[in-house]
């Protein structure tokens, strides 16, 4: 036995050397004694729902960079797309899962130890039937429950009901918020992401393009005047940062966490703050103009909503909750600078 001690000792250190997906804390004690406790633990497996989208990709992504920490298992319909395809040439799990489905969220959330939520109202089944956004979050939540999920990130929406006293509901807005309410009711321990209006729609939509004809950028988005704030976020920067951080301060802040809403938009900006920021950043003239329609009632109501009231009020932005979490939220001119110029095919002056 007295041989085997220093022997049984490297093939730990070997071992813990080894296993690539072991993570290491070295917690130093307060005071001047300089011992130290290093303590063994697996990196979480966090099961992110649209994960070949903008929301579910940014996280999944940057979970991805972070193998120490975390394990990604993206949920997709369709597991041989070619998103798809690339996160799992990023070490993602890759797994097939259709929301409407709930035996599909109960083995694909199988050892999790997170999620995040997200359901898409520019999906066709949601488009053509509103109602089927509730039934598929509701879906996750119960999934998450059975599986003993431990942190569940939602992306949802207030009730625009609520805020506009009942003159504008449409039913994009009340089937996330009607999500948020049975997370509670069933106790699910979770936080609520209110996402703002996305920069990339600017890309993802085609709602900017620049004309050569007329040596000018045009700006074109349904319903929405000129002068209307838009609480603006930078997806593809902040939301995976937001929902990271989360995760990553959930053991140790969870009460203050558990059923908290964060209000994920950096500023309040009209389309022309916008095009303001396309001159300054590229030297081009801008236009704007509002398209009489979305094409879809519930979204031409979504629209209407941020005219007359807004989305979140008075809250100032950035959250400062979120700030507490160590993000710091991106503005318009970063996303010009590292993604619409491009689109654009515009150099920055």
């Amino acid at each position: 036995m007295a041989s085997s001690g220093p022997g049984l000792m490297r093939f730990i250190e070997l071992a813990i050397c080894a296993a690539a997906f072991i993570r290491m804390e070295i917690l130093f004690s307060r005071g001047g004694r300089n011992w130290c406790y290093i303590g063994i633990s697996m990196p979480q497996l966090i099961a992110v729902c649209g994960a070949t989208g903008n929301q579910g990709g940014s996280v999944a992504k940057l979970l991805l960079q972070h193998p120490d920490s975390y394990r990604v298992r993206a949920l997709t319909r369709d597991p041989q797309s070619p998103p798809a395809r690339r996160l799992a040439e990023l070490g993602a799990e890759v797994v097939r899962a259709d929301l409407t489905i709930p035996s599909d969220l109960r083995d694909a959330l199988r050892g999790c130890w997170g999620v995040f939520g997200v359901t898409n109202f520019y999906d066709s089944r949601i488009k053509d039937d509103p109602g089927s956004e509730e039934r598929q979050g509701k879906n996750l939540v119960d999934a998450a429950l059975a599986n003993g999920v431990q942190c569940f990130v939602w992306s949802t929406l207030p009730s625009s009901h609520n805020i506009s006293g009942g003159r504008l509901v449409s039913r994009i807005y009340e089937g996330k918020y009607h999500v948020d309410d049975y997370i509670r009711e069933k106790d699910c321990p979770a936080v609520f992401l209110y996402t703002g209006n996305f920069y990339e729609n600017m890309v993802i939509r085609s709602h900017m393009r620049y004309n050569r004809d007329l040596d000018r950028v045009e700006f074109h988005q349904p319903i929405i005047r000129e002068d209307t704030q838009l609480a603006m976020l930078y997806v593809q920067k902040d939301l995976g940062a937001i929902t990271k951080a989360v995760f990553d301060h959930w053991d140790t802040r969870k009460e203050e966490l558990n059923h908290q809403y964060l209000y994920c938009a950096n500023a309040r900006l009209t389309p022309l703050d916008i095009l303001a920021s396309v001159k300054k950043i590229t030297g081009k003239n801008a236009v704007y103009e509002a398209l009489p329609t979305t094409g879809v009632p519930d979204r031409d109501i979504m629209f209407q909503l941020y005219n007359e009231v807004g989305m979140y009020g008075t809250k100032a932005l950035p959250d400062e909750n979120i700030a507490k979490l160590g993000v710091q939220m991106h503005d318009i001119d970063d996303f010009v600078r590292s993604a619409l110029a491009a689109h654009l095919g515009l150099p920055l002056v």
